[in-house]
């Protein structure tokens, strides 16, 4: 870790980017500090079903010591239309979990979180940097601050406190924190990405929204069971679609997962079942009646992106059931009518053209970076992903230069994709043209620069 040694890092944003790049850097000495604006010591679950591939298991494999079942495989794909069943089958595989499960897996290694999922965290490996992960903590401001004749990164930012209590806005003061590097992990909204402001496309609705909820297993009847099992489920209705898959729940602890197995008492514990995970995306307008009675909650707030589970108004949620059920195939209207708490998001997407700053002691990644629609399910991955390829920078293998010119070329490669999937699967013909064209557009130029280039 020659080129970080000795020095200090402060990652803004402790979702699953943020704790990929802090349990690298952990893993190398260096000491790391995770600003999370969520004021939650513990994060509440949506049971939000995620996808990943070898990029995730590379990294767990080498810097997990939870030992945990991470995940469950899909080993095919099939695809329904309206109500017919299987019209499509495809050997496509992904490996399906739930959002929590790999925060509490990422936060036991990173700083000893006690959690249902790793009530008992591993302890540091020798050589491991100093870690802490710092809650309700909002960035304000960014500047270069010189120290003999040292250049740092310097952050303010208003605390609310370790025990999550936020200040009122009168009493709020701002505390500073000086680091080597800063990595922006915070998401679509990045306050890092606000203030440096790179050119790129700002964060855009997409024109429809993500209904999503779970099912547990136990609970569907045995046939929808079949039809979900091991799968990855995609239903087709006119101008919108659904996903959906099998996910651990949140402790981790489920039949086959392996940690099944009675103990030497011969008692089995915390055994759960697995969650069938859906997603529905159906277009919405923005800026209309129709949205706003969506993101109102039922105490009457109003919510500007996501609506929580268990705050949608049951009204509201009745409606959209109402009108889906007589037009989806059996197993989807099931877990549809079954689902007790849904949840509801707007999908956009966002894209910055610029990686480094400050001469690489900022850099934005994740969805700081760029922020896919989720059809193309790489969010996770990507995350993985990002951090292996910045430690062959951190080791010397590659120039902070080469990086960014590869990993903004995938970005935007990706980014323009999704939108390609998106429209294609929720939009009209020819806003899917319009996509489809900026992105073999973008392909061609790609290649015509390399060829000009050899």
């Amino acid at each position: 870790m020659t080129a970080l040694q000795g020095k200090t890092v402060v990652i803004v944003g402790g979702s699953l980017t943020g704790l990929f790049h802090g349990l690298y850097l952990k893993r190398h000495g260096v000491d790391v500090t995770i600003l999370e604006k969520d004021p939650s010591t513990i994060r509440s679950s949506h049971q939000a079903g995620i996808a990943f591939g070898p990029a995730v298991e590379e990294f767990l494999k080498k810097y997990d010591d939870t030992n945990l079942p991470n995940c469950i495989p899909a080993v095919a794909t099939r695809l329904d239309f309206r109500k017919f069943l299987n019209v499509i089958h495809l050997k496509v595989q992904r490996h399906e979990t739930s959002w929590t499960l790999l925060y509490n897996i990422l936060r036991a290694n990173f700083d000893g979180l006690v959690s249902q999922t790793v009530p008992d965290p591993p302890p540091p490996r020798p050589g491991d940097g100093n870690a802490q992960y710092l809650v309700g903590t909002k960035v304000t401001e960014m500047f270069v601050e010189e120290r003999s004749q040292k250049e740092s990164i310097k952050l303010g930012y208003i605390a609310g406190g370790l025990d999550g209590n936020s200040t009122t806005r009168g009493n709020e003061r701002v505390k500073y924190i000086t680091a080597d590097l800063v990595i922006a992990a915070d998401g679509l909204h990045s306050t890092i990405r606000r203030l440096l402001d790179p050119p790129g496309v700002p964060s855009e609705y997409s024109g429809y929204v993500s209904w999503r909820g779970t099912v547990p297993e136990n609970e569907v009847s045995p046939e929808t069971l079949e039809h979900f099992n091991s799968m990855t489920a995609l239903g087709f209705i006119n101008g919108s679609y659904f996903v959906v898959y099998c996910i651990p729940p949140d402790s981790g602890h489920f039949v086959g997962s392996g940690n099944d197995q009675p103990d030497s008492k011969g008692s089995v514990h915390n055994i759960n079942p697995r969650l069938i995970n859906w997603v529905w995306y159906y277009n919405i307008p923005d800026n209309t009646q129709e949205m706003t009675e969506v993101l109102t909650n039922k105490e009457g707030y109003v919510h500007s992106n996501t609506v929580p589970s268990g705050l949608v108004r049951p009204e509201v949620w009745s409606k959209y059931l109402t009108a889906v059920l007589p037009h989806v195939a059996e197993p989807c209207a099931e877990l549809l009518s079954k689902t007790k708490y849904p949840f509801v998001t707007k999908v956009n997407d966002a894209l910055s053209e610029k990686a480094t700053f400050y001469d690489g002691r900022v850099i934005l990644t994740g969805d700081a970076l760029a922020t896919f629609r989720p059809h193309i399910a790489v969010a996770t991955e990507k995350a993985a992903k990002g951090v292996l390829e910045l430690g062959k920078v951190w080791e010397g293998e590659k120039t902070l230069k080469d990086w960014e010119k590869g990993v903004l070329f995938y970005e935007k490669k990706v980014w323009l994709a999704s939108r390609v999937l998106g429209t294609w699967g929720c939009r009209g013909w020819w806003e899917f043209f319009q996509e489809l064209a900026a992105f073999i557009g973008f392909m061609l130029k790609h290649k015509l620069a390399g060829w000009i280039q050899s």
